[in-house]
């Protein structure tokens, strides 16, 4: 394999630039692992101050090693860390680690001797992992270079943000038979990042599924892509943290105040196919389910216990986890009725008044074509605990239950209250590819994981996504300075993208405000126009309804004055005059922002309380198609409304359709756009009107005001 990142992972010889002799040094502990677990390659251990270190000769420098070096991890005190890359340089090192720890996660400073090492690095060919990081582990290399001892070879990719978290996942995941091809922490990602291992993990035929703990990215466009393209012929599975964290942009728009991280980074997984948990457990869960290797061509599952009260549990975890429980074929259940005791139920689930008749009765499921998968639960093959006399008639019951999953493509998931500690019958489980799990809502996780990742699949399988960002809009006459445009600007940027707006006129004194309201037709709406005054409504800069000349007069006034009490200083630039809107219809919000990891991203809610208290809104990271345009409104929790409620008509959805991609187009058209609020937008029963816009505009490299 061609990929750079290949020969790091499955290096034919390593340096340990910083080994210590001493055995309460942690390197001491990493090179007896590497050693016990039966790396092929050469070792050497680079200290100027050793000979030797656990019977190798021990080399002053990497540029002293007689042999080619393909990785070196670097393990020394930071202050020697670009020596040894110099080092590595010189040596022709291609790959480097660096364990060495005190870089960006400490400040600027360490941010600045950062770049200057990954600059060096880049400039002479060489890819870095870390640095901050634990190091990897290499199953086809049987190299363990993460000091775990313990983590159990597999087909599972692993990519770690987190050092802790890498041992949370390794150490519960090899008790319970997951098994790792590799696993790599990234550390501080200063240059070889997610992206890139997701692409060499996808080309790799030995890696069956990818799990991506992600504390944060650097490049998300390019994490997008590569799930895109991975999805369709192998899961991408990953748990976020720091899900609770509101963003830290202090935002004057509705649309920047609602972006938390962790809403942009759910939009760009559900867009890209990524198939995402919420913990660790779950994470192992899912992995263990995606071992076996087969997948639901549904959601359809047969559940079957040998007591009522699991199969009750199970099936209302089911129902909440987006499962359904399906009726059985009438032939199934004759079949079931023939094989299970009188006081067993066939109808699903499965109550099999004991464990005798679970293998046959799985062979019912499986054949049944309104199944996708079955789940056991329960004390599966637990009456040997209690008599040890009945293991060897339990264990005919597994080997049937194993052969008989062999010849079927529907996956089979087990809870057993017994647990899953080694055994002979855990083990020919686990060579079946049949995994345990730990109660029964771990297993409908599992099984819901997999009937989402069929659907992801298909869904991204299928779909030509809009191409990445066009180039930027060129009209260097429309360039507005920074900070926030005022409403008349605003709405001038989006007319051309097909955002429709009432009749209005920008006027500047009462005289003006009368012949524009007389112009337009009365009644008219009258707001303030000021740089200084972003919250028209609560700066008293708002009137509606104006019936007659008295009427705009007196609202001139009073609106003049009540800005100069919310702010003296503010700067008065005119008022807006515009016709009523039609009454009618539901008030939504279109919004977008310029996101610091994926650029461009765009927002829709309701608006009114279901924006300014429940917050019931929705992210996309543009540019968007017609698809992502329809699961916005669907993914809403007022969506029943855009449908008609009460007896109204159903809302005209072609056109909010429209309007999402048109201000798709415009926020990845206009780079400058940081923040933007179409809000309210009166969505009818055909068509629909915008009323008011605010945008903030932020040039690249150029201070916010």
């Amino acid at each position: 394999m061609n990929n750079p990142v290949h020969r790091l992972l499955n290096p034919r010889a390593i340096a340990l630039v910083g080994a210590s002799r001493n055995p309460d040094h942690f390197s001491y502990p990493l090179l007896e692992i590497v050693l016990r677990r039966g790396y092929k390659g050469a070792v050497y251990p680079v200290n100027p101050k050793a000979d030797e270190i656990l019977g190798l000769t021990c080399y002053p420098s990497v540029r002293d090693i007689p042999g080619e070096v393909d990785t070196a991890m670097i393990m020394t005190a930071k202050k020697f860390a670009a020596q040894a890359i110099e080092d590595c340089i010189a040596r022709g090192v291609r790959g480097v680690v660096i364990m060495t720890a005190g870089f960006a996660e400490q400040g600027e400073e360490g941010r600045r001797q950062q770049a200057e090492l990954v600059a060096r690095a880049r400039e002479a060919g060489v890819r870095i992992i870390g640095p901050n990081t634990l190091g990897f582990f290499s199953a086809p290399a049987h190299l363990d270079l993460i000091m775990s001892g313990f983590i159990r070879e597999g087909d599972t990719a692993l990519i770690t943000q987190s050092g802790n978290l890498t041992q949370s996942i390794t150490f519960p995941g090899a008790q319970r038979g997951l098994g790792f091809r590799y696993v790599v922490g990234l550390g501080n990602q200063a240059d070889v990042q997610i992206p890139d291992l997701i692409r060499y993990f996808r080309e790799d035929p030995g890696t069956k599924a990818i799990a991506v703990h992600i504390e944060g990215l650097q490049a998300g466009r390019a994490f997008m892509e590569e799930v895109r393209a991975t999805t369709p012929v192998k899961p991408v599975i990953v748990v976020k943290s720091g899900r609770t964290e509101s963003g830290a942009r202090a935002a004057a728009s509705h649309t920047a105040s609602l972006a938390g991280d962790d809403a942009v980074y759910q939009a760009a997984f559900r867009q890209c196919g990524a198939l995402t948990v919420d913990s660790i457990q779950n994470l192992i869960s899912a992995l263990l389910a995606f071992q076996q290797s087969r997948l639901p061509r549904g959601n359809r599952v047969c559940i079957m216990s040998e007591g009522g009260g699991d199969c009750a549990l199970t099936a209302d975890a089911c129902v909440r986890r987006g499962l359904t429980v399906p009726a059985l074929a009438p032939a199934t259940r004759e079949k079931l009725a023939a094989i299970l005791p009188p006081n067993g139920a066939t109808a699903n689930p499965i109550d099999l008044a004991g464990w005798e008749g679970f293998a046959g009765a799985t062979e019912c499921a499986l054949a049944d074509e309104s199944v996708d998968g079955v789940l056991l639960v329960g004390g599966f093959a637990g009456n040997f605990h209690i008599s040890p006399r009945d293991f060897d008639r339990e264990m005919e019951y597994v080997d049937r239950l194993c052969n008989l999953v062999s010849t079927h493509d529907k996956p089979v998931l087990i809870y057993s209250y017994t647990g899953y500690a080694p055994s002979r019958m855990t083990a020919r489980l686990a060579a079946a590819g049949i995994p345990l799990f730990l109660d029964h809502h771990d297993a409908v996780q599992a099984m819901g994981a997999l009937a989402d990742y069929q659907r992801l699949r298909e869904q991204i399988a299928e779909r030509r996504f809009p191409a990445d960002l066009p180039p930027p809009a060129t009209d260097p006459g429309k360039q507005a300075p920074n900070g926030y445009l005022l409403e008349p600007e605003a709405k001038a940027l989006l007319r051309p993208y097909g955002l429709p707006f009432p009749d209005e006129r920008w006027v500047q004194s009462a005289a003006e405000a009368v012949a524009a309201a007389e112009s337009i037709g009365y009644p008219v709406a009258m707001k303030i126009v000021s740089r200084d005054i972003v919250h028209k409504s609560e700066a008293g800069g708002v009137r509606i309804g104006l019936a007659d000349a008295a009427a705009v007069r007196a609202a001139h006034d009073g609106i003049l004055a009540a800005a100069k009490s919310y702010n003296p200083k503010a700067r008065v630039q005119g008022l807006l005059i515009a016709g009523m809107a039609e009454t009618g219809g539901e008030e939504c919000i279109i919004g977008g922002l310029r996101d610091p990891v994926f650029g461009p991203v765009l927002m829709f809610g309701l608006g009114g309380i279901f924006v300014e208290v429940l917050k019931d809104v929705v992210f996309r990271v543009a540019p968007i198609d017609e698809r992502d345009a329809e699961t916005m409104m669907d993914d809403i929790a007022g969506r029943a409304l855009l449908a008609g409620a009460r007896g109204r008509p159903p809302l005209d959805r072609a056109a909010l359709r429209e309007a999402l991609l048109n201000v798709s187009r415009l926020l990845c058209e206009r780079p400058e756009i940081a923040e933007l609020d179409i809000n309210p937008v009166r969505l009818y029963a055909n068509g629909l009107m915008a009323l008011d816009a605010r945008i903030r505009i932020q040039h690249e490299n150029e201070e916010q005001p």
